[in-house]
């Protein structure tokens, strides 16, 4: 059964996060999707590139929470799945960025993209870690939960 590390050591590996995803702005700030429509590409493009820097902001909030709450299921689960939202999103962008723009510039976004998802690994690990870790504690609650019904159900029938 996996262990969790105490939040000690935990909370430095969250707060990693957010400078991160943080190096993507200002390479997403300078590029051009209306441009991109210009040329000729879908106008979901521009959604994509406004959304993903939204969901800096999204991914950062969740990781400063989880940073003060590292062993909580539902904050790691939710700053994994926008981690892997906004790397997803910027990742077509990219594409984008090298069909519509300069392919230059998709190189080193792409390469902000991987510097961004670079705790991408360690939290799945911890999901899959706290996860395993609560079914067991889950289990275990259960089956004192029914140990104790047994009883009081015997003594009821002694009466």
């Amino acid at each position: 059964m996996p262990s969790i590390a105490p939040d000690w050591d935990l909370k430095p590996k969250v707060q990693k996060i957010g400078p991160e995803v943080e190096k993507l702005r200002p390479v997403l700030v300078q590029l051009q999707p209306e441009k991109w429509t210009a040329a000729g590409a879908p106008v979901a493009y521009e959604k994509q590139y406004k959304d993903c820097l939204t969901a800096i902001g999204y991914v950062q909030s969740t990781a400063g929470r989880l940073a003060e709450q590292p062993a909580k299921l539902s904050l790691a689960v939710e700053t994994l799945v926008r981690l892997e939202s906004l790397v997803q999103m910027a990742s077509s962008v990219s594409q984008a960025v090298r069909r519509y723009q300069n392919p230059a510039i998709a190189d080193l976004l792409d390469g902000e993209i991987s510097a961004a998802g670079a705790s991408r690994d360690w939290l799945r690990q911890h999901v899959s870690d706290l996860s395993i870790l609560r079914e067991k504690e889950l289990f275990v609650a259960e089956q004192e939960a029914q140990k104790c019904r047994a009883q009081t159900l015997h003594q009821g029938s002694r009466k």
